[in-house]
């Protein structure tokens, strides 16, 4: 590890002013206290009681900073931040004092370390962009494994062998081209001279629209993406064998929803969607990485059990749009009278498109992130006058759930248990400081 250690005690990745602290509020999807619920605890943890998090490979604190601002109204919540780099740290930690939190504890030390460090068990781990940096990846894993709650859940993230093909080619021309050289402030002089010279049928220079640390963050972005000491990146496949090596199951493959690694997102040829779709999953998300071209990460949750992710068909859940509620779903239901009706924001990869359903208007127009399935079906009826013996639940959740599938496929929609509140806004998190 004293190469890569080395490497980011000189770069520390990624470059952050802590002073940035006081206007903006880095997020991380993955680390939504809403999104970790639905994936990872069925919907229901409140996040109010004693609650360990451990961010495992932190570097200079967007993720522990973070989770650290959504647990700070809980006093029994701690996140454990951990890092092989005192440069990283001692940014990561100016950050934290910039944002007056007082609920992390900071750790110099390689994962590798964690089964004999007096540091505990988590609930929940975050370790993104790491694993692949190990000469072993499957040690660092079985090392988090060690210190992971029974029932807690992790947060992973590898890189993605096809989409950074581009990446792959030119680090092995820079080890060429660097070849001798000791010095990493003339590999990087170097680096940027052949970045000036690409051609445009160069496979990196063909996917600079998908990957840009090297234009965002200077020279830690061409360091850390071109000169890297060790990078192993994974297809779907290698990653399962590598968690499932381990004894942990993927929860779930994801970036921001779950729509990417579906065969049904790219292919609507019906024949083929038969076939593939009686596959076992992994192999399934296998061909959807292999379609799409451009996963340049994978991101994903795993858990020493399956059954983690919130579920519709338990009517106790709430239902709710992340981040972004279109406005006036109904209304848009009711003007188009059985038409086609279009849902899209900014922030998702698509539109949610369907033909509304007899009941659909009355459904979005109690969907207010604060009712259960139960309490807007019984809204429903009791607002056409019915009972359940004349409108059941189970036929207002067939109605709902092809539109509710198509809004969580992009993330857009989660659920979450009635017992559980809502949980703070990213501007609310920001108004904090």
């Amino acid at each position: 590890m004293n190469p890569v250690r080395d490497q980011y005690e000189a770069y520390p990745y990624p470059p952050r002013n802590p002073e940035d602290e006081r206007g903006r509020l880095e997020n991380s999807w993955h680390d939504f206290l809403e999104v970790i619920n639905f994936y990872c605890f069925k919907g229901r943890n409140t996040f109010s009681q004693e609650f360990r998090v451990l961010v495992a490979g932190g570097g200079t604190g967007d993720q522990t900073i973070f989770l650290a601002e959504q647990l700070r109204p809980n006093r029994r919540a701690e996140v454990v931040h951990l890092d092989i780099s005192a440069n990283g740290i001692a940014i990561a930690r100016r950050r934290a004092e910039v944002r007056k939190l007082g609920n992390i504890t900071w750790v110099q030390g390689s994962v590798l370390d964690l089964p004999s460090l007096p540091v505990g068990r988590f609930d929940y781990i975050n370790c993104v962009g790491v694993l692949h940096h190990l000469e072993d990846p499957s040690a660092g894993l079985a090392a988090l494994n060690a210190v992971l709650q029974e029932d807690g859940a992790m947060s992973l993230m590898l890189y993605g062998k096809y989409g950074r093909t581009g990446v792959y080619q030119m680090q092995d021309l820079m080890r060429r081209i660097n070849l001798g050289e000791p010095d990493l402030r003339a590999k990087i002089e170097n680096a940027k001279a052949v970045l000036a010279g690409l051609p445009k049928t160069n496979w990196f220079k063909r996917s600079e629209g998908m990957i840009g640390d090297h234009r965002e963050f200077g020279d830690a972005g061409i360091v850390d993406l071109l000169l890297h000491a060790q990078d192993r990146p994974s297809t779907v496949e290698e990653l399962y064998d590598l968690v499932e090596g381990c004894g942990l199951q993927v929860v779930e493959l994801l970036e921001r929803g779950r729509c990417n690694y579906k065969i049904g997102w790219y292919i609507k040829d019906p024949g083929i969607l038969e076939k593939v779709g009686a596959l076992p999953r992994k192999q399934q998300q296998a061909i959807a990485e292999l379609i799409a071209g451009d996963m340049i990460v994978h991101n994903f949750y795993v858990a020493r059990k399956t059954g983690r992710v919130a579920a519709l068909d338990d009517l106790r859940n709430v239902p709710f749009y992340f981040l972004d509620p279109p406005r006036d779903v109904p209304g848009m239901i009711e003007r188009g009278r059985g038409q086609r009706v279009r849902i899209e924001a900014p922030l998702y990869a698509a539109p949610v498109e369907f033909v509304p359903g007899r009941h659909a208007g009355a459904i979005f127009q109690y969907l207010d992130g604060e009712r259960s399935l139960k309490e807007i079906f019984e809204e429903v009826r009791r607002a056409h006058g019915l009972g359940e013996e004349q409108l059941s639940n189970d036929e207002l959740l067939e109605e709902f759930r092809p539109v509710y599938e198509q809004f969580n496929d992009l993330g857009w929609m989660l659920l979450r248990h009635r017992s559980v509140g809502r949980f703070r806004s990213i501007e609310e998190l920001q108004r904090l400081v």
